[in-house]
């Protein structure tokens, strides 16, 4: 009877042995989909920037710096209401008119620096002169809204290894990251 007894104490040793296994794959799948980890990389993906508005004299004054380090292409527009009209300028000559309705930065904005007494550097381009013309008829005190919109995008090169003017650079391409399978931003 011992034999029996013994046999019938393996087979169900085995039997609950093969419904674990069979359940294992859901709890190893559980385990690995609902956990968490401590500690980590600070990762830093495209630029840094800010831009400046100052306004006076019916004139907006932008600038954008740069407070990372990868160096950048910058560009902005201004919009506003039909009866205003918006006319751009700058007094160095280094913000010009592309086809599409914005005004590029002409050089590459560099990144922050530390300069020798160890304070932060930021790139800055020089000033963009956005002008708004209020219509003859307009009151005193009559308010206008003009909202400006600016992007950056990491300098990009040609072929031959120089760097592309803003205006030929590819303003929606995405930042490619390493280090993931099939990571991108």
């Amino acid at each position: 009877m011992k034999k029996k007894e013994m046999a019938g104490i393996a087979a169900a040793v085995f039997a609950i042995g093969l419904v674990l296994a069979g359940t294992a794959g859901r709890a190893w799948a559980y385990f690995t989909t609902y956990t968490s980890a401590t500690g980590g990389y600070a990762v830093t993906l495209g630029s840094d920037t800010r831009i400046q508005e100052e306004y006076s004299d019916h004139t907006k004054r932008l600038v954008v710096s740069n407070e990372g380090a990868q160096p950048v292409y910058v560009r902005a527009r201004a919009f506003s209401g039909s009866r205003y009209t918006l006319t751009y300028g700058s007094e160095d000559g280094r913000w010009q008119a592309g086809g599409d309705g914005y005004y590029y930065y002409s050089d590459v904005l560099q990144g922050a620096s530390v300069g020798e007494d160890g304070a932060e550097i930021l790139a800055e381009t020089s000033e963009l002169l956005v002008r708004i013309e209020f219509p003859v008829d307009a009151e005193e005190g009559e308010n206008c809204n003009v909202v400006v919109i600016y992007e950056s995008t990491p300098v990009q090169y040609g072929p031959d290894g120089s760097a592309l003017p803003p205006q030929a650079a590819d303003w929606t391409r995405e930042l490619i990251t390493g280090g993931m399978e099939g990571g991108s931003e």
